[in-house]
């Protein structure tokens, strides 16, 4: 199935935190990350970048989107005249969900994609971290443009489960996004492969923001390591295990290039 190419480059920012439970430092935090950074088209940040805790803990702090983290996402936005897209622990009356929210660069809030495969996973010291326990699973993929770009969201685990990104593929995504806290030992194993294989059976860019450092309430380590992915599968950007911000440019070009050599998208027959 031929697919119309965005007519202009995207400059985009990705973001990488270590969140401890005090939503105001690790904010602060991001913000200076920021600060030494020029101007882009779209920011996005982690999973849960506004904090990290315990089970109890996340639902204690978690909050309505107009709370304190809603309100620093929407000026954040506004202060960098840039899309923002970051995962939050959204508090409402069906419960708490993991969901990355996109706010324009006039401070709004323009889409939402709630989390639809919940993380669960046995350490190896025996410990099981099962996002059930705190979370309500979404039920709907969430797209979403800025200007001609066609953008697919996704949280983490989702990774694994490639039939979401060929929904988004089928629906004319050029960029999926991973907004992701990927622990240490599942990404040192499979972060890079999950990410890139993504990138390459969809020929889009895939930008990973993923989390590091050490969860204070759990004392589960965070792989870092985010990504920036073009369509070929080629690594564009990439972090390492501190806290970070760094930039790049997706060009349509590569798009064309990509789907002219190998042209997957239209044999599909599925």
């Amino acid at each position: 199935m031929e697919q119309s190419l965005p007519t202009k480059p995207l400059r985009v920012t990705l973001v990488q935190n270590s969140a401890g439970r005090c939503k105001s430092d690790n904010l602060a935090r991001i913000e200076a990350l920021l600060a030494p950074v020029g101007t882009e088209d779209l920011v996005v940040l982690p999973e849960v970048f506004a904090f990290r805790d315990g089970d109890e803990g996340l639902r204690a702090q978690a909050e309505p989107f107009s709370a304190t983290v809603g309100e620093w996402l929407c000026g954040l936005a506004r202060r960098r005249n840039a899309w923002v897209v970051g995962g939050v622990i959204e508090k409402t009356a069906e419960g708490l969900f993991n969901t990355a929210v996109v706010v324009n660069p006039a401070g709004v809030r323009q889409s939402a994609y709630r989390k639809m495969h919940l993380f669960e996973a046995r350490l190896d010291d025996g410990r099981v971290i099962r996002e059930a326990d705190v979370y309500q699973a979404g039920d709907s993929p969430a797209l979403f443009s800025i200007a001609d770009w066609r953008l697919g969201l996704s949280i983490c685990y989702d990774l694994r489960f490639p039939e979401l990104y060929r929904e988004y593929s089928a629906k004319g995504a050029q960029i999926l996004l991973a907004l992701s806290n990927f622990t240490q030992r599942t990404g040192q194993d499979h972060w890079e492969i999950l990410v890139r294989a993504r990138a390459i059976e969809n020929q889009a860019f895939v930008l990973a923001p993923d989390q590091c450092g050490v969860n204070p309430g759990t004392g589960v380590a965070s792989y870092g390591h985010s990504l920036a992915v073009g369509p070929w599968g080629e690594v564009l950007g990439a972090a390492g295990e501190q806290e970070t911000a760094f930039t790049v440019t997706l060009v349509p070009a590569d798009l064309a290039r990509a789907r002219a050599r190998v042209p997957a998208l239209q044999h599909r027959r599925m």
